[in-house]
């Protein structure tokens, strides 16, 4: 492997942790699915996770971006359905009910989740970084295009499980009718406080 290929990798793998533990919309909706059905139902959420970001690294390394600097109103739409869809979550999570009584909770699907990257602010920021920032110019621009999508689809899911897990803590604590609904409504302020992220 080329030696400027082998420099990029740790400083990718940093800013994956880096971006994977610290909160934003992915996380927390892991949280909330660790919490209420588990690691092995939220697998398919991981999953689709890691299906839809690889789309959109892909969709942005091919010039999406560029698209979105020449007709900007596109951008706004986007921010808007995202802003909307993200309001319509926090506030779906904030009131659910305990799974006694709500026989219709499910955990989020692999096709719903990677259609949420779509419009996730934190991935967008963190793929348009990892796609301008960690690659190389010139003949390496797609080895080292694909060496980023490899390392963000492996060095992202320690930072995934651990959301999940911090979420499994407290499942057992979830059967409390209390804790349950302080749980979901400040998993609900969570999700929403992220909001801003778009306007940055």
């Amino acid at each position: 492997m080329n030696n400027a290929l082998i420099e990029l990798v740790p400083a990718i793998i940093l800013f994956c942790l880096i971006s994977t533990i610290t909160p934003g919309p992915n996380n927390i909706l892991l949280a909330h699915s660790g919490a209420h059905f588990g690691l092995r139902k939220t697998l398919p959420h991981v999953m689709g996770i890691r299906c839809g970001m690889t789309i959109l690294h892909l969709t942005i390394l091919l010039g999406l971006s560029e698209l979105f600097k020449h007709w900007p109103y596109m951008h706004k739409a986007f921010t808007v359905i995202a802003a909307s869809y993200i309001v319509y979550m926090s506030i779906k999570i904030a009131l659910s009910k305990m799974q006694s009584s709500n026989k219709d909770l499910q955990p989020i699907s692999t096709i719903q989740a990677a259609c949420f990257q779509l419009i996730n602010p934190k991935s967008w920021a963190t793929l348009i970084t990892i796609s301008t920032v960690f690659t190389l110019s010139g003949d390496l621009f797609w080895p080292s295009a694909i060496l980023g999508i490899l390392i963000v689809n492996v060095a992202t899911l320690p930072g995934s499980f651990m959301w999940i897990t911090i979420g499994k803590l407290v499942s057992h604590k979830l059967q409390q009718p209390k804790f349950h609904r302080y749980f979901n409504v400040t998993m609900g302020l969570l999700l929403l406080s992220t909001l801003p992220m778009m306007f940055i």
